[in-house]
């Protein structure tokens, strides 16, 4: 989860743009560093003059040679420690002054006779004199350039105000980029009515625009197309029932029964046609009501005792409440126990029936262990008028517009269903009902 989490912000457009802000932000920080690192070198060199004077003074301060009881009063007044090594002799005005062999140095300026050193916060400046080796080195609680500390407090303040500016700025232009997605999953939950705000006025303003247009196109179509079948299927209805009519009249034999067995068919498949697409016109609009589901399944399996091989009960909680539309969900199992016993041979073991309660969901499982269905088919199983294995279907009937049904209604309820199935094996459909 945490890795999904991470690699979604990693490819997010948000953080890519933040990206090459901050980096924008650091190659302009690279160069006016550079700058004023090339300033300070040129601006150095009159600097170093002044503070090798002023170093001379006090070493012509110390005498000729240089005297330590001098140096001791020199090194107290000007906060200073100072080392010296000669010839003849070496001395310093500190207990501990070995930091001074362990300190980094870089040399100031082109001149070679000065050097700048640095250990543990100490500060050291070395000078190469006619009588000798001197250096000084400040006191630890003192900062060579507290000016300098000061302007890096004030520029990394300002650096973390532009970036919050810069990211509540990104946040803002890239608002209508939720919103679209947000529409988007409307859209695909089958919420058609659902419009992207336009509160801008830049490019993406077009955008939601065009999305919102695109929608509406989208409602109209289906809306022509669903009041189309229901205008045929209604019309259909008129000529199929004067046909039942004058079938009366005719004489009793074969000629009549399969008539008749043609005019149901027709009827049945007419039915399930006004059902799909009433189902695809309420989509959300469901009569529900609180059901206890296990009562539901005790009441459909009834209708299947006597129909071999037969269904077997597994796991059934004693009671389960789901707020769904009884009617709708009767056919729904009604249509799946009837496929799965239909394609199951009279000798085979029984169907069985299961209801599991997850953290989100009630599960329905439904196993058969019959014919099975191929994998190349079962992504067009749900698609209305397919039938797996045409021969197949015309034996034991059937117009493929139960599964298309049955996912129409799952679909309303929020619901989804799962199909695994291979042949000879048996097939196990899941039915997802959501608890909220």
């Amino acid at each position: 989860m945490r890795i999904n989490w991470f690699k979604k912000i990693i490819r997010s457009v948000f953080t890519k743009l933040l990206v090459v802000i901050i980096l924008t932000g650091i190659c302009v920080n690279l160069v006016v560093g550079g700058f004023f690192w090339h300033y300070r070198s040129a601006a150095g060199r009159p600097l170093h003059k002044n503070i090798s004077q002023y170093l001379n003074y006090i070493i012509d301060d110390l005498g000729h040679p240089p005297r330590l009881e001098r140096a001791q009063t020199v090194g107290r007044q000007a906060s200073l420690q100072i080392y010296y090594e000669g010839a003849d002799t070496s001395w310093t005005t500190a207990e501990n002054f070995s930091e001074v062999n362990k300190a980094h140095w870089r040399d100031w300026s082109k001149n070679p006779l000065i050097r700048l050193g640095r250990y543990h916060g100490h500060h050291f400046v070395e000078l190469a004199h006619d009588s000798g080796r001197f250096v000084f080195g400040l006191d630890k609680g003192l900062d060579l350039d507290p000016e300098r500390r000061r302007l890096v407090i004030v520029l990394l303040t300002l650096l973390t105000l532009i970036l919050t500016v810069a990211f509540l700025s990104i946040r803002w232009i890239l608002r209508p980029l939720r919103w679209l997605h947000e529409g988007v999953q409307e859209v695909g939950r089958g919420n058609l009515t659902h419009r992207v705000p336009m509160k801008r006025s830049d490019e993406l303003r077009g955008l939601a625009a065009a999305f919102n247009d695109m929608t509406d196109r989208i409602r109209d179509m289906l809306h022509t197309k669903e009041q189309l079948m229901l205008d045929v299927s209604h019309e259909l209805r008129s000529p199929i029932t004067r046909m039942k009519v004058a079938l009366e009249f005719l004489p009793q034999g074969q000629a009549k029964d399969s008539l008749k067995s043609d005019i149901a068919e027709m009827e049945t498949m007419i039915n399930e046609i006004l059902e799909t697409a009433r189902m695809h016109h309420l989509h959300g609009n469901l009569e529900r009501q609180p059901i206890n589901l296990t009562d539901l399944l005790e009441e459909i399996l009834v209708e299947f005792a006597n129909q071999p091989p037969g269904v077997q009960t597994g796991d059934f909680p004693a009671e389960i409440e789901l707020n769904v539309d009884p009617d709708q969900v009767k056919t729904v199992f009604k249509n799946m126990l009837t496929n799965a016993v239909k394609f199951s041979a009279p000798d085979d073991k029984p169907v069985m029936i299961s209801v599991k309660k997850q953290v989100d969901a009630i599960v329905v499982r439904i196993l058969d262990h019959g014919i099975g269905i191929p994998s190349d088919e079962l992504p067009f199983i749900f698609e209305p008028f397919y039938r797996v294995d045409k021969s197949r279907s015309k034996r034991t009937g059937g117009y493929g517009l139960g599964l298309s049904l049955c996912k129409t209604i799952m679909e309303a309820h929020g619901g989804r269903i799962e199909v695994d199935s291979k042949p000879d094996v048996g097939t196990c459909v899941s039915l997802f009902f959501p608890l909220s």
